[in-house]
Protein backbone atom coordinates (compact mmCIF):
# COMPACT_ATOMS: atom_id res chain seq x y z
CA UNK A 1 0.00 0.00 0.00
CA UNK A 2 1.06 3.55 -0.71
CA UNK A 3 1.50 5.91 1.91
CA UNK A 4 -1.25 8.57 2.82
CA UNK A 5 -0.49 11.98 1.02
CA UNK A 6 0.69 14.12 3.78
CA UNK A 7 -2.25 16.71 5.10
CA UNK A 8 -2.56 20.46 5.52
CA UNK A 9 -2.55 21.36 1.56
CA UNK A 10 -3.61 25.01 1.23
CA UNK A 11 -3.82 27.16 -1.98
CA UNK A 12 -5.13 30.03 -2.70
CA UNK A 13 -6.36 30.87 -6.61
CA UNK A 14 -6.95 33.89 -8.36
CA UNK A 15 -9.18 34.84 -4.70
CA UNK A 16 -10.82 38.86 -5.43
CA UNK A 17 -12.55 39.89 -2.15
CA UNK A 18 -15.02 43.09 -2.42
CA UNK A 19 -16.83 44.31 0.44
CA UNK A 20 -19.76 46.79 0.38
CA UNK A 21 -23.03 47.38 -1.78
CA UNK A 22 -23.22 48.46 -5.13
CA UNK A 23 -21.43 52.08 -5.58
CA UNK A 24 -19.65 52.13 -2.53
CA UNK A 25 -17.62 48.57 -3.06
CA UNK A 26 -14.16 48.03 -1.21
CA UNK A 27 -11.51 45.30 -2.71
CA UNK A 28 -9.81 44.51 -0.46
CA UNK A 29 -7.69 41.66 -2.49
CA UNK A 30 -7.39 41.19 -5.75
CA UNK A 31 -6.38 38.12 -7.74
CA UNK A 32 -4.43 36.73 -4.97
CA UNK A 33 -2.86 33.25 -5.76
CA UNK A 34 -0.51 31.26 -2.63
CA UNK A 35 0.05 28.21 -1.33
CA UNK A 36 1.29 26.64 1.59
CA UNK A 37 2.86 22.89 1.11
CA UNK A 38 2.24 20.37 4.18
CA UNK A 39 4.56 20.78 7.04
CA UNK A 40 5.70 24.17 5.82
CA UNK A 41 5.51 27.58 7.72
CA UNK A 42 4.56 30.35 5.42
CA UNK A 43 4.26 34.36 6.58
CA UNK A 44 2.71 37.05 4.75
CA UNK A 45 3.61 40.79 5.27
CA UNK A 46 2.56 43.92 4.05
CA UNK A 47 1.14 47.71 4.76
CA UNK A 48 -2.35 47.53 7.00
CA UNK A 49 -5.30 47.13 5.07
CA UNK A 50 -3.72 45.32 1.95
CA UNK A 51 -6.28 41.79 2.90
CA UNK A 52 -3.62 39.89 5.24
CA UNK A 53 -6.02 39.06 6.95
CA UNK A 54 -8.80 38.52 4.94
CA UNK A 55 -6.74 36.22 3.19
CA UNK A 56 -6.18 34.08 6.21
CA UNK A 57 -10.56 34.47 6.88
CA UNK A 58 -10.96 32.58 3.96
CA UNK A 59 -8.76 30.12 4.63
CA UNK A 60 -10.13 29.71 7.89
CA UNK A 61 -13.80 29.42 6.32
CA UNK A 62 -15.09 32.49 8.36
CA UNK A 63 -15.71 34.25 4.89
CA UNK A 64 -16.04 33.64 0.86
CA UNK A 65 -14.30 34.55 -2.01
CA UNK A 66 -15.75 36.98 -4.53
CA UNK A 67 -13.82 35.39 -7.23
CA UNK A 68 -11.42 32.65 -7.67
CA UNK A 69 -11.27 29.64 -4.75
CA UNK A 70 -9.48 28.54 -1.42
CA UNK A 71 -8.57 25.15 -1.30
CA UNK A 72 -7.39 22.37 1.65
CA UNK A 73 -5.86 18.98 0.08
CA UNK A 74 -7.50 19.49 -3.18
CA UNK A 75 -11.03 20.05 -1.55
CA UNK A 76 -13.45 23.65 -1.82
CA UNK A 77 -13.00 25.38 1.90
CA UNK A 78 -16.80 26.13 3.01
CA UNK A 79 -16.47 27.04 6.21
CA UNK A 80 -14.50 27.01 9.55
CA UNK A 81 -13.42 22.93 10.48
CA UNK A 82 -11.87 21.22 13.37
CA UNK A 83 -8.94 20.69 10.63
CA UNK A 84 -7.65 24.40 10.85
CA UNK A 85 -6.99 25.97 14.13
CA UNK A 86 -7.25 29.72 14.27
CA UNK A 87 -4.99 32.08 17.11
CA UNK A 88 -5.62 35.88 16.85
CA UNK A 89 -3.96 38.71 18.99
CA UNK A 90 -6.93 38.81 21.60
CA UNK A 91 -6.56 36.39 23.78
CA UNK A 92 -9.89 34.66 23.57
CA UNK A 93 -9.33 31.76 26.80
CA UNK A 94 -12.21 31.39 28.67
CA UNK A 95 -12.17 33.22 32.00
CA UNK A 96 -14.48 30.79 34.46
CA UNK A 97 -12.42 27.96 33.06
CA UNK A 98 -8.59 27.29 34.45
CA UNK A 99 -5.81 26.69 32.27
CA UNK A 100 -6.37 22.45 31.59
CA UNK A 101 -9.79 23.13 31.17
CA UNK A 102 -9.46 25.49 28.54
CA UNK A 103 -7.41 23.46 25.83
CA UNK A 104 -9.56 20.73 26.84
CA UNK A 105 -12.80 22.38 25.91
CA UNK A 106 -12.10 21.68 21.73
CA UNK A 107 -11.44 17.86 22.72
CA UNK A 108 -14.73 17.90 25.03
CA UNK A 109 -16.86 18.79 22.03
CA UNK A 110 -15.05 16.40 20.06
CA UNK A 111 -16.59 13.43 22.19
CA UNK A 112 -13.35 12.83 24.13
CA UNK A 113 -14.02 11.14 27.09
CA UNK A 114 -11.89 13.04 30.33
CA UNK A 115 -8.71 10.83 30.84
CA UNK A 116 -7.86 11.27 27.54
CA UNK A 117 -8.92 15.00 27.18
CA UNK A 118 -6.72 15.38 30.51
CA UNK A 119 -3.88 13.46 28.85
CA UNK A 120 -3.97 15.31 25.57
CA UNK A 121 -4.24 18.59 27.37
CA UNK A 122 -1.44 17.89 29.48
CA UNK A 123 1.02 16.88 27.00
CA UNK A 124 0.17 19.91 25.05
CA UNK A 125 1.01 22.33 28.25
CA UNK A 126 3.59 20.22 28.92
CA UNK A 127 5.08 20.98 25.29
CA UNK A 128 4.40 24.77 25.44
CA UNK A 129 6.20 25.01 29.24
CA UNK A 130 3.07 25.42 31.20
CA UNK A 131 2.23 22.58 32.78
CA UNK A 132 3.00 23.48 36.16
CA UNK A 133 0.00 26.61 35.47
CA UNK A 134 -2.77 23.91 34.46
CA UNK A 135 -4.70 24.85 37.33
CA UNK A 136 -4.81 28.47 37.07
CA UNK A 137 -7.34 30.69 35.49
CA UNK A 138 -6.20 33.32 32.77
CA UNK A 139 -6.26 36.32 34.56
CA UNK A 140 -3.18 34.62 36.64
CA UNK A 141 -1.07 34.60 33.62
CA UNK A 142 1.07 36.68 32.03
CA UNK A 143 0.14 38.19 27.97
CA UNK A 144 2.86 35.71 26.83
CA UNK A 145 1.08 32.83 29.14
CA UNK A 146 -1.91 33.48 27.61
CA UNK A 147 -0.97 33.35 24.52
CA UNK A 148 0.57 30.14 24.70
CA UNK A 149 -2.62 28.34 26.06
CA UNK A 150 -4.26 29.80 23.05
CA UNK A 151 -2.12 28.43 21.27
CA UNK A 152 -2.35 25.30 22.57
CA UNK A 153 -5.87 25.07 22.49
CA UNK A 154 -6.09 25.52 18.92
CA UNK A 155 -3.39 22.60 18.30
CA UNK A 156 -5.14 20.15 20.95
CA UNK A 157 -7.72 18.90 18.27
CA UNK A 158 -4.98 18.04 16.01
CA UNK A 159 -5.60 20.27 13.49
CA UNK A 160 -4.37 19.80 9.78
CA UNK A 161 -3.46 24.12 9.44
CA UNK A 162 -2.58 26.66 12.08
CA UNK A 163 -3.83 30.06 11.42
CA UNK A 164 -2.34 32.65 13.40
CA UNK A 165 -3.11 36.29 12.80
CA UNK A 166 -0.72 38.57 14.83
CA UNK A 167 -0.47 36.25 17.54
CA UNK A 168 2.54 37.92 19.10
CA UNK A 169 1.45 41.86 18.37
CA UNK A 170 0.69 42.58 21.25
CA UNK A 171 3.39 40.99 23.53
CA UNK A 172 6.74 43.12 24.60
CA UNK A 173 9.83 42.46 22.52
CA UNK A 174 11.86 40.43 25.21
CA UNK A 175 8.34 38.03 25.65
CA UNK A 176 7.78 37.83 21.37
CA UNK A 177 11.30 36.63 20.91
CA UNK A 178 10.40 33.87 23.43
CA UNK A 179 7.77 32.89 22.33
CA UNK A 180 8.61 32.65 18.57
CA UNK A 181 10.74 29.83 19.67
CA UNK A 182 8.43 28.03 21.67
CA UNK A 183 6.42 28.05 18.35
CA UNK A 184 8.64 27.14 16.28
CA UNK A 185 9.56 24.51 18.46
CA UNK A 186 5.95 23.43 18.76
CA UNK A 187 5.91 23.78 14.91
CA UNK A 188 8.63 20.75 14.19
CA UNK A 189 7.86 18.52 16.64
CA UNK A 190 3.93 18.10 15.21
CA UNK A 191 4.52 18.98 11.98
CA UNK A 192 2.02 21.02 11.13
CA UNK A 193 1.26 23.66 8.16
CA UNK A 194 1.07 27.27 9.26
CA UNK A 195 -0.30 30.25 7.98
CA UNK A 196 1.16 33.46 9.79
CA UNK A 197 -0.04 36.60 8.99
CA UNK A 198 2.41 39.87 10.91
CA UNK A 199 3.33 43.57 10.17
CA UNK A 200 7.29 42.45 12.04
CA UNK A 201 9.71 41.62 9.23
CA UNK A 202 12.43 40.21 11.46
CA UNK A 203 9.60 37.94 13.09
CA UNK A 204 8.27 36.69 9.52
CA UNK A 205 12.26 35.89 8.39
CA UNK A 206 12.89 34.10 11.31
CA UNK A 207 9.44 31.29 11.67
CA UNK A 208 9.16 31.02 7.62
CA UNK A 209 10.82 28.93 5.03
CA UNK A 210 8.97 31.17 2.52
CA UNK A 211 7.48 35.03 2.90
CA UNK A 212 4.81 36.60 0.83
CA UNK A 213 4.68 40.08 0.04
CA UNK A 214 1.44 41.90 -0.10
CA UNK A 215 1.05 45.22 -2.22
CA UNK A 216 -0.87 47.98 -1.17
CA UNK A 217 -5.03 47.96 -1.11
CA UNK A 218 -6.34 45.93 -3.38
CA UNK A 219 -3.93 43.69 -1.74
CA UNK A 220 -1.87 41.68 -5.11
CA UNK A 221 1.12 39.25 -4.29
CA UNK A 222 4.11 41.64 -5.32
CA UNK A 223 7.12 39.04 -4.31
CA UNK A 224 7.24 35.39 -2.69
CA UNK A 225 10.45 35.21 -1.14
CA UNK A 226 12.26 31.69 0.07
CA UNK A 227 13.84 32.06 3.60
CA UNK A 228 16.82 29.78 3.38
CA UNK A 229 18.31 29.82 7.05
CA UNK A 230 18.58 26.82 8.17
CA UNK A 231 16.80 24.76 11.29
CA UNK A 232 16.95 25.01 14.04
CA UNK A 233 16.45 28.76 14.27
CA UNK A 234 18.15 30.70 16.95
CA UNK A 235 18.13 34.23 18.37
CA UNK A 236 21.84 34.65 17.06
CA UNK A 237 20.87 34.17 14.00
CA UNK A 238 18.99 37.52 13.38
CA UNK A 239 22.80 38.93 13.37
CA UNK A 240 23.75 36.84 10.59
CA UNK A 241 24.51 38.36 6.99
CA UNK A 242 22.13 36.56 5.13
CA UNK A 243 19.37 37.20 7.93
CA UNK A 244 20.26 41.29 7.76
CA UNK A 245 20.56 41.04 3.81
CA UNK A 246 16.56 39.71 4.20
CA UNK A 247 15.60 42.08 6.00
CA UNK A 248 16.79 44.99 3.73
CA UNK A 249 15.11 43.22 0.79
CA UNK A 250 12.07 43.22 2.65
CA UNK A 251 11.98 46.13 4.32
CA UNK A 252 12.63 48.03 0.48
CA UNK A 253 9.56 46.06 -0.77
CA UNK A 254 7.11 47.21 2.17
CA UNK A 255 8.40 50.99 1.51
CA UNK A 256 7.27 51.22 -1.69
CA UNK A 257 4.07 50.04 -0.54
CA UNK A 258 3.71 51.78 2.29
CA UNK A 259 4.10 55.01 0.60
CA UNK A 260 1.86 53.51 -1.97
CA UNK A 261 -1.00 53.09 0.53
CA UNK A 262 -0.30 56.22 2.26
CA UNK A 263 -0.22 58.43 -1.17
CA UNK A 264 -3.15 56.97 -2.00
CA UNK A 265 -4.91 57.92 1.39
CA UNK A 266 -3.85 61.32 1.24
CA UNK A 267 -4.70 61.48 -2.61
CA UNK A 268 -8.29 60.82 -1.69
CA UNK A 269 -8.13 63.69 1.19
CA UNK A 270 -8.13 66.17 -1.22
CA UNK A 271 -4.03 66.53 -1.14
CA UNK A 272 -1.81 66.48 -3.57
CA UNK A 273 1.13 64.07 -2.73
CA UNK A 274 3.55 63.27 0.20
CA UNK A 275 6.59 63.54 1.14
CA UNK A 276 9.04 60.67 0.74
CA UNK A 277 12.11 61.31 2.92
CA UNK A 278 11.02 59.59 5.56
CA UNK A 279 13.42 58.87 8.46
CA UNK A 280 14.73 55.66 9.13
CA UNK A 281 12.58 55.38 12.78
CA UNK A 282 9.39 56.26 10.74
CA UNK A 283 9.68 53.88 8.19
CA UNK A 284 9.90 51.08 11.30
CA UNK A 285 6.76 52.52 12.42
CA UNK A 286 5.03 51.94 9.21
CA UNK A 287 5.89 48.45 9.16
Amino acid sequence: MSAAAPKGHVQIKDVSVRFGSKGRMTEAASRVSLEVKPGEFVSIIGPSGCGKSTLLNIVAGFIKPSEGKALLDGRPIGGPGADRGVVFQQYSLFPWMTVRKNVEFGLKMKGLGQNQREAAARSLLGMAGLLAFENHYPDQLSGGMKQRVGIVRALATSPQVMLMDEPFGALDSQTRTVMQEILTNMWQQLQLSVLFITHDIEEAIFLSEKVYVMTARPGRIKAEIPIPLPRPRTPEMTASPTFQALVRQLKALIREESLAAMGGELSSGGLQGIDHQFSHDGMNALI
